[in-house]
């Protein structure tokens, strides 16, 4: 494994085991930046960040809202496989980045977290704009 990618994948590992979010949120544009492509940049992280996951639902298993992750399984994972093979055909590697840096940049400025929040209220309509979102 290349120098690079051990040392974004240890960085965000850590930062996510800190914060509940890193690996893909933070490692994703990284790779990108460093000029890797979006399928090798999930094909990196999206294992290291599913088995940190699955050990977190392990721990805290109790505290899982189940009706809002049944939402999420209808809502955003259809849309996430349809632009997942979408994206094969199409590069669009800055768009994902940029989107996810402005996720990530929402408790720095109010006006973004404020106009995801406000999203929050059509909570359908948001899981398959995430779904797609995430994926494109």
């Amino acid at each position: 494994m290349p120098i690079d990618i051990l040392i974004t994948v240890l960085a965000t590992t850590v930062i996510q085991s800190v914060f509940g979010v890193g690996v893909l949120l933070f490692g994703t544009p990284v790779l990108l930046l460093l000029g890797y492509d979006f399928i090798n940049a999930l094909s990196v992280l999206l294992p290291i960040s599913i088995a940190i996951n699955l050990l977190q639902i392990i721990k805290h298993y109790q505290h899982i809202d189940t009706t809002f992750y049944k939402h999420v399984l209808v809502y955003s994972i259809p849309f996430v496989i349809v632009f997942l093979v979408s994206t094969t055909k199409i590069n669009i590697s800055v768009l994902i980045g940029g989107f996810l840096v402005l996720v990530a940049l929402k408790s720095c400025f109010p006006i973004i977290e404020k106009k995801l929040v406000s999203m929050f209220k059509y909570e359908e309509a948001y899981l398959s704009l995430m779904g797609g979102v995430s994926m494109v």
